[in-house]
């Protein structure tokens, strides 16, 4: 009797043992980011506040156009629809009736382990008011960026946070930020709230912000050859 008590813990044992290695196993997984440790990604433009602030919003898809009351038919997209920045909306921080722009509450409790986020949070919020944010709305689209999984790319995706600051009376500062940068690893066994048995789950993880998805991106707001405009975009 004690024996086949002690073969039925063991037995157990193992299984919970089996479970919780099948569970974690995904922490161990080799993600290799192929890029530059993040960095400011700035430039000055020429043009005042007013005129660069105008040209951001003439490039871009326009969230409020998209969501404008009584709109009928197909939405014009600036952007080819094979193109990253199709995808993409642009939302001022003073945009009424929307609050789109995340609070520095939600930046600074939403960063994951980004860290260079924190570098938004210092400019003074007056500096911040022509700021603007552009984001992918379903949180489902994805890209390949600066991340490796399995020596493939791993999809990523977040938004950005565009700072506007006057230089002079006809230039204007205009820098990158990333905000909530994740990537999907593949899928791993776990437990789901839905679910009442383990089941296969999509391994989404916080990571850091890349460097070359803000140089493409601020690259079509100067207009260089490197950047994707409507017109070139792929």
């Amino acid at each position: 009797m004690n024996r086949r008590i002690t073969v039925l813990a063991i037995v157990f044992t193992g299984a919970i043992l089996g479970f919780v290695v099948a569970t974690q196993a995904h922490r161990f997984k080799h993600i290799e980011k192929r890029g530059p440790a993040p960095e400011r990604v700035a430039a000055i433009l020429l043009g005042g506040l007013d005129a660069t602030a105008g040209r951001i919003e003439t490039v871009f898809n326009r969230w409020s156009e998209f969501e404008r009351p009584g709109r009928t038919g197909t939405y014009l997209n600036k952007f080819p629809r094979d193109a990253k920045w199709s995808h993409f909306f642009l939302s001022r921080r003073d945009d009424e009736g929307l609050q789109l722009f995340p609070s520095d509450e939600e930046i600074s409790r939403n960063r994951g382990v980004d860290s260079y986020i924190l570098a938004y949070l210092r400019i003074p919020p007056a500096s911040r008011s022509r700021d603007f944010y552009f984001h992918e709305p379903s949180g489902d689209y994805y890209w390949e960026s600066e991340y490796f999984y399995k020596n493939a790319p791993a999809k990523f995706h977040c938004s950005f946070l565009i700072h506007l600051e006057p230089t002079d009376a006809s230039h204007t500062t205009v820098e990158i930020f990333e905000y909530q940068p994740y990537i999907w690893a593949g899928e791993y066994f776990g437990l789901s709230a839905h679910a009442i048995l383990p089941t296969r789950l999509y391994d989404i993880r916080p990571v850091e912000p890349t460097t070359s998805d803000r140089r493409a991106l601020l690259a079509i707001i100067d207009g260089s050859p490197s950047g994707e405009n409507p017109a070139e975009a792929q």
